[in-house]
């Protein structure tokens, strides 16, 4: 007789097996309104706010502050150009770091600071809310948009999350404030060309975020701080100091353009310590690089001309930004690299020690136990102690086997592998399962004594385990254990020590079973 099972069609098979996974903007239209609800409903929460939270939400408001004031301040010694805007990294840092159901305070944080330091250097509030408005839109569209897409937290570690930050906040978000912010400038008080305003803010704003916004999110990992442990801290301090070193002298001479000596330094940077160094390193050279610039000194300086200074201060700009552009993602390729060697590492870790362990009983097995017991052996050889050996074997275990099956066989080797270990750890020694129902224990600089109690104890231990055996005397589950300990003595083995321990246990079947011999 003939059975036919029938299949599926493939071709349907496949058709249900198709998956097709979604585009980013099919996941970013889907998920925005949620997320958008999300803030909005969450900042109106009480839960949202414990005290601790609104703690640093107050500190944030003053830091953010300072941090437009200093931007204003660097604008103000700079012919009008914003070197580098500090605030909206700041901001962007502090706040995608946060529970979404925060986000809409820390904008309003960020929109308040801008405008009461626009408004401290004497800007009508017109002029400064519509230009920290134009602020916040560049935080609050960077945060959202990274979110649905890449997730949260936002793990710049990552190539890919590198990557997106640099094109949506760094290039994309800063060039929409900074047209914005133009824009509302020149509404109010007509001036300069839109486009000249545009360029003056577009290369300050976009360092401030691709500066300030990764060291903060990173500051705010307890990961960041290893490398300034003690035993790290001189070698970080070498490290960091190199590239700027290099930039002070590159800064002091003004006759010759020697800035392509300054990316090795960054390189180094890179390969030692990471993206957390790598984000510490950007923004001191880049503080450096333009304050150098500002202040007459460097080879910018052989750009010619008395009215040259705007035009410096941007190739000071574009410097940073190829550097930043070029290192970030060599750390972040670095990382992922370190990670995935970690990963193999972990996992080829993990399968030597499976292949080291009994699937059943989760002891140590045979060639886990040969191998250690080579080497206490050989240590006990050389450091002339003793060296002990208890070999047990169940009691009837077939018999055993045979009435309660395979299945409670198994449970058997379990339950006696449990109390074996347990007795072993607390005596400091090491067991192992050597054959189907054969364990051994190894007891290091042990005496006969002491080995005779562990054996002992082990014996015990099974019987009180109370494993009903209809074919054993004791009317339970028991053990025989057989004991060797010896001195090793050249041109002994441990092979030796095997032999005495399984002639001990032999004896200890023929004395009548559940009972301990040595030899």
């Amino acid at each position: 007789m003939v059975t036919v099972t029938a299949t599926a069609n493939p071709a349907q098979h496949q058709k249900r097996a198709y998956r097709p996974v979604p585009s980013v903007w099919s996941r970013v239209t889907s998920n925005a309104l949620p997320l958008v609800r999300e803030i909005w409903q969450g900042c109106w929460q009480r839960s949202s706010w414990t005290m601790v939270a609104v703690i640093r939400l107050m500190l944030v408001l003053v830091l953010a502050t300072i941090f437009s004031w200093l931007g204003i301040i660097l604008s103000r010694q700079s012919a009008g150009v914003a070197t580098i805007w500090l605030s909206n990294g700041l901001i962007f840092g502090l706040l995608i770091t946060q529970p979404r159901t925060r986000w809409m305070a820390y904008f309003l944080a960020g929109l308040t600071a801008d405008t009461v330091a626009d408004m401290i250097y004497g800007d009508p509030f017109k002029l400064a809310a519509g230009v920290s408005l134009a602020n916040s839109i560049e935080v609050v569209s960077s945060c959202v948009l990274l979110t649905l897409i890449f997730g949260s937290p936002l793990d710049l570690s990552r190539r890919k999350t590198l990557v997106g930050f640099l094109l949506i906040s760094v290039l994309g978000a800063t060039a929409l404030t900074s047209a914005l912010g133009a824009w509302w400038t020149i509404f109010l008080m007509p001036g300069p060309p839109w486009w000249q305003m545009f360029r003056n803010w577009y290369l300050g704003d976009m360092l401030g975020m691709a500066v300030i916004a990764p060291l903060v999110i990173m500051v705010q990992r307890p990961a960041f701080f290893s490398m300034f442990e003690r035993k790290k801290l001189l070698h970080t301090l070498m490290v960091l100091s190199y590239p700027m070193i290099v930039t002070a002298v590159v800064f002091m001479d003004s006759r010759d353009p020697l800035l392509f000596f300054m990316f090795p330094a960054f390189v180094l940077v890179a390969f030692r310590l990471g993206l957390p160094g790598t984000a510490v390193n950007i923004f001191l050279v880049t503080l450096m690089t333009i304050g150098f610039t500002v202040k007459g000194h460097g080879p910018l300086m052989l750009i010619a001309g008395e009215d040259m200074l705007l035009h410096r201060i941007v190739i000071a700009q574009l410097f940073a930004a190829v550097a930043i552009f070029t290192m970030f993602p060599v750390a972040a390729v670095l990382e992922e690299k370190q990670r995935l060697k970690d990963s193999l590492a972990a996992s080829e870790e993990r399968y030597r020690n499976l292949a080291h362990v009994d699937e059943l009983t989760e002891l140590p097995n045979r060639r886990a136990f040969n191998l250690r017991l080579e080497r206490a052996w050989t240590e006990a050889f050389e450091e002339d102690k003793s060296l002990a050996l208890v070999i047990l074997d169940a009691d009837l275990f077939k018999q055993y086997n045979d009435s309660v099956g395979h299945l409670g066989g198994d449970a058997c080797l379990r339950s006696i592998g449990q109390v074996i270990a347990e007795i072993v750890k607390a005596a400091n020694g090491f067991a192992a399962r050597i054959g189907g129902e054969e364990f051994a224990v190894i007891l290091a600089d042990a005496t006969e004594e002491r080995a005779l109690e562990v054996a002992e104890a082990i014996r015990l231990g099974v019987v009180s385990l109370g494993l009903p055996h209809p074919s054993s005397p004791c009317g339970v589950q028991t053990v025989s254990l057989g004991v060797s300990i010896r001195r090793p003595l050249s041109g002994q083995g441990s092979i030796d020590l095997m032999r005495l321990a399984d002639k001990a246990l032999y004896e200890a079947k023929l004395l009548g079973r559940n009972q301990v011999a040595s030899e």
